[in-house]
């Protein structure tokens, strides 16, 4: 396991910083974002719908509209994708996968990667989801932590479900770029054809930006059980082809 923290530190430690320091150049700029926007408020009203400047004044909305419905939540993918892509496909290009499997199982390998990569990708998102109420605390500003929790739900599932998609090709190609690549035109195909009414469904990024949640509808279950049980499932089937890829 110390060398799956080894080789996870570097992206981990940047991402911590790049979306931590997003979100301080977000929370603080709330009057700023309302004075911007009250600028072009009929363009906005047209587009968004009509009392949502107003409503920015709240800070428990703008808080969750701007960073879950908005800023971190369109991260989620593509931090799960940075996590995962060179996973194993770094150890094929580097041809260093001969030497962990000369001392290891597959299995292990296998569930050491999973098991680090994921535990500390799942530490991210939770932190970065507290980090509005360890800043609400801090300013002394009032939010509802019961969104909190909702949030939270649908954006760990929404990034587990782009880890193992990633994961999955990182050990099916034995080079680095074709698993951003996959993962990344499977993103934006799935997202685009989510725009079309019959596959609105595939369209996860209403989900993770907790769509349901801002209109007040709580977590969506259905989708949140969907998205789980196509995780588990991609991730047995990225096992399976582990177990039997030649190397």
């Amino acid at each position: 396991m110390r060398k799956e923290l080894l080789d996870l530190k570097v992206r981990s430690i940047v991402l911590l910083i790049a979306i931590t320091g997003l979100f301080f150049v977000i929370a603080p700029l709330q009057k700023v974002t309302i004075n911007m926007l009250s600028e072009n408020a009929e363009a906005v009203e047209k587009f968004i719908g009509k009392g949502f400047v107003e409503n920015l004044k709240d800070w428990k909305f703008y808080i969750y509209s701007q960073w879950f419905g908005k800023n971190f939540g369109q991260f989620i993918p593509i931090i799960a994708i940075i996590f995962a892509f060179p996973l194993f496909s770094r150890e094929y290009e580097s041809g260093t996968i001969e030497f962990l499997l000369t001392r290891n199982s597959r299995q292990r390998v296998f569930v050491n990667k999973l098991f680090v990569s994921s535990i500390i990708l799942l530490a991210e998102i939770v932190f970065f989801s507290i980090l509005p109420a360890i800043y609400s605390i801090i300013f002394s500003k009032e939010l509802n932590y019961s969104y909190l929790f909702q949030f939270m739900i649908h954006v760990i599932l929404g990034g587990m479900f782009w880890y193992s998609v990633t994961y999955m090709f990182s050990v099916v190609f034995n080079d680095q770029v074709k698993p951003i690549l996959f993962s990344v035109v499977f993103l934006g195909g799935t997202t685009a054809l989510g725009f079309l009414k019959p596959l609105q469904f595939l369209n996860t990024y209403t989900y993770i930006l907790g769509t349901d949640i801002l209109k007040g509808e709580g977590i969506n279950v259905s989708y949140s059980f969907m998205l789980l049980l196509l995780t588990v499932i991609i991730l047995i089937i990225s096992y399976q082809v582990f177990l039997k890829k030649e190397i």
